[in-house]
């Protein structure tokens, strides 16, 4: 069972089809909004900016930058929404291959003791203008 609904919305960005596009060097804002489905201890809040490859070869995952939103209680019925930013590095870009994909994503999970942590992902692509 679920503790929480996690939400993330990117505040900034270009829309692109069904994604949001972000250029290398722009700070990425976004709102982690929680709603708790019970009460529950939190002990991190974590957002993450990171970044994997995936299909065939070597995969790699790079966690860019973690930050803790919070640490305490959420009360049952009680949304609670959190803002940060993340500085987007000049590399790697986002890529679509047929053998290889490199995707970018912001991570939230809640670190919460003797249950399994809430999760959330939002991917986006980070690509330099006039790409």
């Amino acid at each position: 069972m679920s503790k929480a609904e996690i939400k993330i919305e990117f505040y900034n960005g270009e829309a692109n089809f069904d994604t949001t596009l972000f250029h290398p060097g722009e700070v990425l804002n976004i709102g982690v909004t929680i709603y708790p489905e019970e009460s529950f201890e939190c002990k991190n809040l974590y957002a993450r900016l990171l970044w994997h490859t995936e299909g065939r070869g070597t995969r790699y995952k790079e966690n860019v930058e973690e930050v803790v939103l919070f640490q305490g209680e959420f009360m049952n019925g009680m949304p609670q929404t959190y803002e940060c930013q993340f500085r987007l590095p000049e590399e790697p870009w986002s890529y679509d291959g047929y053998y290889i994909s490199t995707i970018w994503k912001v991570e939230v999970q809640l670190d919460v003791a003797w249950a399994l942590d809430p999760k959330e992902a939002r991917p986006f692509l980070l690509r330099p203008a006039g790409s």
